[in-house]
């Protein structure tokens, strides 16, 4: 019998089924999410934009001015799906390696299908500081780029730096996490500062959650009515709270010393939050007992010197003991330093070298309620 027209011949219905099983396999495959979710936003920092579903990598320039140009690398990964916005800033100073690697391999590890919205990563927020492995300061402008915020436009590099994260960055995000760790000269607890006694109640509660889901063992709550409208808000989270996000502020590692299960600590902690905020699949893990660090004190050198300490980060000290003492450069007693209340040691200085106003150590009272 001849085949008809209308009807495949065998040959050619194999040649579909086959084709149709290569098809089913193919989307059987494929994360789900690319047919029925996707993310309409393509998000865009300077010239550079992600469509959703990208992961890009770009710069911003730091056009030159006063003094010379640098420029701020970042990574965008725009989540297949609509979400908020968390924006992760390391490197404002150039020795505080922890949250630079982190912030590294966060970037290589976060698949743009896996997540809810738009991750952006700021690998190093202060190139000049960075190559030149200074501490606390630009070695350019001689200036800390986390005291200059808001910034200038027509300002020195450092102002430029600032301007420029909060022209582009800031108000672009709904979480803001500034990323800090111990320099090369000093000891330092894993901490967080948050907002705290805010006249923004909503954005002060979601900071607080973001320092309960990061992890470290110490939070602070950091008075936001201390910083009235008619003042610099001088360091990075505040001026992201000012421009809209919620923002906290935290410190990993110390002595710039890199150790892998810091790192990883710390990536848990940065998944932790995603997760808190609907950003990634996966229930978070509060952090509900920390040790709230109160009434903070800090000690300042009367002198440039020779600086011997006898305290570690972390360590509880008894008011008024003995935790150091700067010589002149022929070993002659310049000042002793005495704790100045009774508390848990935040971070102390420890390479030998001390100039006149630097702080020598930093303490905080522990609570177990922050409402204490």
């Amino acid at each position: 019998m001849k085949t008809s027209d209308h009807l495949p011949t065998c040959s050619s219905t194999k040649t579909n089924i086959t084709i149709l099983i290569i098809l089913l396999a193919v989307a059987s495959i494929m994360p789900f999410n690319r047919v029925i979710a996707q993310n309409s936003n393509n998000f865009t920092i300077g010239t550079t934009e992600a469509k959703p579903g990208e992961k890009v990598t770009g710069s911003l320039s730091v056009e030159a001015g006063i003094d010379e140009a640098t420029f701020i690398p970042f990574t965008i990964i725009n989540g297949a799906k609509p979400g908020p916005t968390l924006t992760l800033v390391a490197g404002i100073h150039g020795t505080e390696y922890v949250p630079i690697i982190t912030a590294q391999k966060l970037a290589q590890q976060i698949n743009p299908y896996e997540i809810s919205g738009t991750l952006l990563i700021i690998q190093i927020a202060n190139i000049p500081s960075f190559q030149e492995r200074a501490v606390y300061y630009n070695p350019i402008d001689r200036k800390n780029q986390n005291r200059v915020f808001p910034g200038k436009k027509d300002g020195t590099i450092s102002e430029r730096i600032a301007y420029t994260l909060k022209t582009e960055i800031m108000h672009k995000s709904d979480y803001y996490i500034d990323m800090h760790g111990g320099e090369v000269n000093e000891q330092i607890v894993d901490y967080v500062y948050y907002c705290a006694n805010s006249p923004k109640p909503d954005i002060c509660r979601k900071s607080k959650m973001l320092a309960h889901a990061i992890g470290n063992k110490y939070l602070i709550p950091d008075d936001y009515n201390a910083y009235s409208d008619s003042m610099m808000s001088e360091y990075s989270e505040v001026e992201a709270f000012r421009q809209g996000a919620a923002a906290i502020s935290l410190e990993w590692g110390d002595r710039g010393i890199v150790k892998s299960e810091e790192v990883e600590a710390a990536l848990q902690g940065l998944k932790n939050v995603m997760m808190s905020i609907g950003m990634l699949e996966g229930t978070p893990v509060m952090n509900d007992h920390p040790v709230y660090l109160v009434n903070e004190q800090s000690v300042e050198s009367a002198h440039d010197g020779i600086l011997y300490t006898f305290v570690e980060r972390g360590q509880y000290l008894i008011q008024g003991t003995r935790i150091g003492y700067t010589t002149d450069y022929w070993g002659n007693m310049l000042e002793e330093y005495l704790a100045p209340i009774s508390g848990v040691v935040i971070a102390v200085k420890v390479a030998p070298s001390i100039k006149q106003g630097e702080t020598v150590f930093r303490i905080g009272e522990p609570r177990a309620n922050a409402d204490e």
